[in-house]
């Protein structure tokens, strides 16, 4: 029981504590008290430093901010993350560069980078360990749920972005969930998952600057969304397999 209140009693607590964190700044935007251009940014703020408060008062996890030994090694962990997020920042450099440039480009790549801080550090950093707590010696059991977690998360988009296109959102950030907590567990370095995660959001960039308080754009047809989530989920398949061979002998601290 003990193991349980410490581990996914906690891990679940935590979740609906980032869900309740969410609506309430949701809320403050609603009611205009601070800027829709700020919406993003209030609610990752909160949420990144909650998180942190939480981790502080309950969780007592490590979060494993950098570790320089053997980058080489490391580096090479983050190679199939580094050939998605690779694709993904190919096809949307274009369309990044062809925005005009000024203080709002500037001021959305600090939002994604934010983003990128901010989810790292709630589901590899804190959430993580808070779970391995119930699964002791089964990194990868850990890092599935944790991903579970993440990939639940993205449920709240369906609040205003259409289900079809919510669907492979879910899938997708299980995918990289999995590869990014992969990469934590086995180098210990957060700033990695960190760096990479912030990239592969580099599209919202454009999508706010675009469309700043749109969201309409983001739908997709049915059929396409089975299509798409489908192949997400075969890479979904092939990364757990990555995952397993990789952190199989490798341990997650759960006490500061």
């Amino acid at each position: 029981m003990k193991t349980f209140r410490r581990g996914m009693g906690l891990a679940i607590i935590l979740f609906v504590w980032v869900i309740a964190l969410f609506f309430a700044t949701a809320w403050i935007v609603h009611l205009k008290i601070v800027p829709v251009k700020w919406a993003g940014i209030l609610e990752d703020g909160a949420v990144l430093l909650g998180v942190l408060g939480f981790n502080r008062l309950f969780g007592h996890v490590p979060i494993q901010w950098w570790s320089g030994k053997k980058l080489g090694r490391q580096l090479r962990t983050t190679l199939p993350a580094l050939i998605l997020v690779g694709l993904l920042v190919a096809a949307n450099l274009s369309k990044l560069l062809k925005l005009p440039f000024s203080g709002l480009v500037l001021f959305y790549a600090g939002y994604v980078l934010l983003i990128g801080i901010t989810e790292e550090v709630v589901f590899r950093g804190v959430l993580l360990p808070i779970v391995a707590r119930s699964f002791h010696g089964k990194p990868l059991v850990s890092i599935l749920i944790s991903s579970a977690f993440f990939g639940g998360l993205h449920l709240i988009n369906s609040s205003h972005i259409s289900l079809t296109y919510v669907l492979p959102q879910i899938l997708f950030a299980m995918l990289m969930g999995t590869l990014f907590a992969g990469i934590y567990v086995r180098t210990h370095n957060l700033t990695l998952p960190i760096i990479l995660h912030s990239l592969t959001d580099l599209s919202v960039i454009v999508q706010l600057i675009q469309h700043p308080t749109n969201a309409n754009n983001l739908d997709m047809p049915a059929q396409t969304s089975l299509i798409v989530a489908g192949f997400y989920g075969v890479l979904l398949i092939l990364a757990i397999i990555w995952v397993a061979r990789q952190t199989k002998n490798d341990t997650i601290k759960t006490e500061i």
